[in-house]
């Protein structure tokens, strides 16, 4: 867009010219993790809040909306331009860890700061970042407080939002609010903080964050269980969590349509953990704690009592770290499913856990009735309730997706879960939350909008409707 050159001179003037990327060069990014492109658009590159201040006024005063871009590893096309007249903004230049405090265990970084980068520095004083998902390499500080990520370990620590002490966000009218408080107890006021966190930039921008670190665990245990019966799943995770003392970390749920996808191919027999094809579930779990002989002791102690009330069928305990890591790999070889279940249309929903059972029976059977080619599976971590489905109609994927979906949420609105449980709303889930939500929960959350970016600047169109 011609109009836009005088206004992006300005920030190279500004900023330097690596602050600025051509529309050209930023249609050559991958959006997402299909592998779609971004718009043609320019994309702004601050590489301080103040820079951030500037470039958030520069692009009020030249009409122009601001899409905020993370990792780029979103599922909800978040990061989709909604029309012309909109710009990118990406803090991959503000990637400072400035502070870790081995002390009050907190880190103070830029939110361009890369998940790994984090986890890596904290280990370093041998701390842990709680939050870990398998994007762990391109998702980035920011994002994970837009989405308010979970991942892996939820079930003991909570999502991105527990992790979070302070922020330091500029809103759309180019203030800088500084939230950036370093203790866990702050009673003081309305917490502003939480607003921003899960908002998917539409908002404020987070430009800064006071993270919660923890003390690393030095033993971690890990096993594949095979289930006798999806009823057992409330009861063993319950058994779990007492008899490990706390320790329990992770707890993954797999019915057996999405294991034999994992276990497709030429290294089947070598990839599949236990002896027990035809089990109805499989779980794998994950406890980690402080001494390494006592808790491995206790561990197994715990699963041989599983077996032997028959709440378990089958049981493979890790040996070593490598065997834990093989585990998880093929938990999390999303690839592997993609291909088997390709093309796939997925979902990440909250249910009640001693509803799952009955909901992903519900769904396989109203997918079947309406498409018989319909092919389901569900996967997720469970003890924090989230499900991730994933469903293929062969060819007929892509233009049955909304009616799949409507499926899906059916549900899910039944029980009174969630349409999402992890990955937010942007585009793809907004009409979705319309008619899940009461009209008077939605209107409050457009009159926020409305009142934080009256001129509808920041993310234009996502989560919510312009009306």
């Amino acid at each position: 867009m011609t109009s836009d050159g005088p206004f992006l001179e300005r920030v190279v003037q500004r900023c330097g010219p690596a602050a600025v990327l051509s529309p050209e060069d930023t249609a050559q990014r991958v959006l997402n993790l299909r592998g779609e492109r971004f718009a043609a658009a320019p994309l702004l590159r601050p590489a301080s809040t103040d820079e951030v201040v500037f470039m958030v006024q520069l692009a009020r005063e030249a009409g122009r909306a601001l899409v905020p871009v993370g990792g780029a590893t979103g599922l909800v096309d978040a990061l989709k331009t909604t029309g012309d007249g909109q710009w990118y903004l990406s803090l991959e230049r503000m990637r400072a860890i400035e502070r870790i405090d081995p002390v009050s265990r907190v880190a103070v970084v830029q939110a361009g700061v890369v998940l790994q980068t984090l986890q890596d520095a904290a280990a370093a004083e041998n701390l842990l970042f709680a939050v870990d998902l398998g994007a762990r390499g391109s998702a980035t500080v920011g994002g994970l407080i837009a989405t308010n990520a979970g991942g892996e370990r939820v079930l003991r620590f909570g999502m991105m939002r527990e992790q979070v002490l302070g922020l330091e966000v500029v809103t759309a009218d180019g203030q800088v609010l500084d939230l950036m408080a370093e203790v866990l107890k702050n009673n003081a006021g309305y917490d502003l903080k939480q607003l921003f966190i899960g908002s998917e930039g539409t908002l404020g921008i987070v430009t800064r964050a006071v993270l919660r670190l923890r003390t690393a665990f030095h033993a971690h245990d890990a096993a594949w269980l095979a289930l006798g019966d999806l009823r057992h799943v409330p009861e063993v995770l319950a058994r779990l969590e007492r008899g490990l003392g706390g320790t329990l970390s992770a707890f993954e749920l797999m019915w057996p349509e999405f294991v034999d996808a994992m276990c497709a191919g030429p290294a089947a027999p070598h990839r599949r953990p236990v002896g027990a094809p035809d089990a109805p579930a499989h779980v794998l779990v994950e406890a980690e704690g402080g001494d390494v002989a006592s808790d491995h002791e206790r561990f197994e102690r715990v699963l041989g009592e599983l077996l032997a009330s028959g709440l378990i069928a089958d049981a493979a305990i890790a040996q070593s770290d490598t065997e834990r890591r093989a585990l998880w790999a093929l938990r999390n070889d999303i690839p592997q499913l993609v291909k088997t279940f390709y093309p796939p249309v997925g979902f990440d929903v909250s249910v009640p856990v001693a509803q799952m059972a009955d909901y992903v029976d519900e769904l396989r059977t109203h997918l079947s009735a309406r498409w018989p080619q319909a092919r389901l599976a569900v996967f997720g971590h469970v003890a924090d309730n989230n499900l991730h489905v994933v469903v293929t109609l062969g060819a007929a994927t892509l233009t049955e997706s909304k009616a799949v979906a409507e499926v899906v949420y059916a549900g899910v609105a039944t029980r009174r879960g969630s349409i999402s449980a992890e990955h937010g709303i942007g585009l793809e889930k907004r009409e979705a939350l319309a008619r899940h939500l009461p009209a008077p929960v939605l209107e409050q959350m457009r009159q926020l909008k409305r009142w934080m970016d009256p001129e509808g600047r920041l993310n234009p169109g996502k989560m919510l409707r312009a009306d």
